[in-house]
């Protein structure tokens, strides 16, 4: 769906002043057709296939190596836990110089659906191989803002002398050289299979009604209806992949300093929402401490400006309605 036509019918919605299916009394004939057809549109998509296992291996093994950082002690999964939804709970992580990061560290989850959609809060980098050959080489794993920057060449050279690698950089990319860009080659094509894994949401998606509680039920009706959470959080990964402003407090101009576009400014990429509830505090800053409060803030609308997204339309709901939809996101953390 456009979004034009997203915001058309989210502004009908709101003049309205109706939810569509949200009632905590038993719902119409009508709204049980239309949550039938949101659980439809939710159902996740197979794994994506791996047309080289070894590449993948290869991959995860320096996913977790920090000798692919300048300092030897950084590991991409130093800012990308698996059990806490592949980020950390940290506002500022620590990146490989020994200081806060600017931002809060990004979800991996699905990102291999994500397809050409530019990586990171404000897709600066094209693809998961340019970012990571970003934060190697000029970023978060760089030690740049130290007195002793370590060059690029003299990572390689680390990996090469492993006598491990050798063989698997052989059997993944046989004939091609041991060096940065087959490195993130080896990365990236490990964090496009980072999947997430199945939740109780998933499962009453499929018909299994007891897998969800009734609460969870009312806030996914709620989602998809009055509290309009969908216009951004569409499909199974509950990302549109792409950029808003949600009127987050921010001096960061976000994709609007990227593309030096001012429609733009303080836009930032839409993160999943699988496995949200493990990534307290929330936004690209850091800004809200609870999922109850992220829910606040969309009922407030943020801070008003020109480049605030047209999405970001005003709500009203109950106090019963923000524990519905704070039940509904708990059921997307995976086993």
């Amino acid at each position: 769906m456009s979004s034009r036509r997203i915001i058309a019918a989210l502004s009908a919605l709101a003049a309205s002043g109706l939810a569509v299916c949200a009632q905590t009394t038993p719902a119409s004939a009508q709204g049980q057709q239309d949550l039938t057809v949101a659980r439809r549109d939710y159902r996740r998509a197979p794994p994506l296939p791996v047309q080289n296992q070894a590449l993948v291996d290869l991959g995860r093994e320096l996913f977790f190596d920090p000798r692919i950082s300048a300092s030897g002690k950084t590991a991409c999964a130093s800012c990308h836990i698996p059990e806490l939804g592949w980020v950390v709970t940290q506002a500022r992580p620590i990146n490989d110089s020994g200081k806060p990061t600017a931002r809060k560290s990004q979800p991996l989850i699905g990102l291999g659906h994500a397809g050409k959609a530019p990586v990171g809060w404000d897709g600066r980098n094209p693809s998961l191989e340019a970012q990571a050959k970003t934060s190697i080489a000029t970023g978060s794993m760089s030690m740049r803002e130290t007195d002793s920057p370590v060059k690029v060449e003299t990572i390689e050279e680390r990996i090469r002398s492993a006598p491990e690698y050798a063989t698997k950089f052989n059997a993944a990319l046989p004939g091609q050289p041991i060096q940065v860009d087959t490195i993130v080659q080896a990365v990236a094509a490990f964090e496009r299979t980072i999947e997430p894994r199945p939740a109780p949401f998933d499962r009453w998606v499929e018909g299994d009604e007891a897998a969800i509680p009734e609460s969870a039920k009312r806030g996914f009706a709620l989602f998809t209806g009055k509290a309009a959470c969908f216009a951004c959080h569409s499909g199974w990964r509950f990302t549109d992949d792409n950029f808003h402003d949600i009127g987050t407090s921010s001096t960061d101009q976000g994709r609007g300093g990227v593309t030096k576009d001012e429609s733009l400014s303080f836009a930032f990429k839409t993160p999943t929402l699988r496995s949200v509830a493990l990534r307290a505090p929330y936004m690209h800053d850091a800004s809200i401490a609870t999922l109850g409060d992220v829910v606040k803030h969309y009922e407030k609308g943020g801070i008003a400006r020109p480049s605030r997204s047209p999405l970001m339309l005003p709500i009203q709901l109950t106090d019963q309605e923000r524990l519905d939809l704070v039940a509904f996101m708990a059921t997307l953390t995976g086993d």
